[in-house]
């Protein structure tokens, strides 16, 4: 691929990341926000696969827009959100604070990235190198295994601890819930307890 038809693809996938991030927060449909994260997560992968990472892109793809995102819609569905059900939409007041927070933490992390050591120190180097040739193993799923498992080993064990702690807490949630009272509608015990009157 040359060039610039890989920057052209480039700039499409970032401008429709970017705008797909901005209608998942401010949709008011709980559905269509989690299906404009599903294109999201869609550009996201295209950019993956751009920087020569396949195995990231397909992963990207078949975790993130596949099973979580499912699982997103699944919840959404069982929660059945009716339009009297939803919130009301926000005032001039509410929706002008919440663009200027976001406008704050993207102007600090814009400093603080910007006035990294590491940005300062590829600066004080001139212009930008020419990139060096990719090897073969680069983005495959052998370079990515070597690189999860023995150097971010901590930091992979650490995620499933948290994963199971969540299941065991869901669990036990669900279980306590189950315990708690009576599953049938309270319509019919209503009823019941009339008719027994």
């Amino acid at each position: 691929m040359s060039p610039g038809i890989e920057q052209l693809f480039f700039g499409i996938a970032a401008v429709v990341a970017t705008v797909s991030s901005l209608l998942v927060v401010t949709r008011r449909n709980p559905i269509y926000s989690a299906v404009f994260l599903i294109v999201m997560f869609a550009a996201v992968s295209v950019i993956f696969m751009l920087l020569d990472a396949t195995f990231l892109g397909f992963m990207q793809l078949l975790v993130y827009a596949g099973a979580i995102m499912v699982l997103y819609l699944f919840v959404i569905m069982l929660i059945n959100p009716r339009e009297g059900d939803l919130p009301e939409d926000s005032g001039i007041t509410e929706k002008a604070f919440a663009a200027g927070v976001a406008l704050l933490i993207f102007s600090l992390l814009s400093f603080a990235i910007s006035h990294s050591n590491e940005v300062e120190r590829l600066s004080s180097l001139g212009p930008i190198p020419l990139i060096p040739e990719v090897s073969a193993s680069h983005g495959t799923i052998r370079a990515f295994g070597l690189e999860l498992f023995q150097k971010h080993l901590l930091v992979f064990e650490l995620t499933s601890v948290l994963v199971l702690v969540g299941i065991i807490g869901a669990v036990h949630l669900a279980s306590r819930g189950r315990k708690g009272g009576s599953t049938a509608p309270s319509e019919v015990q209503d009823g019941k307890v009339n008719s027994d009157v």
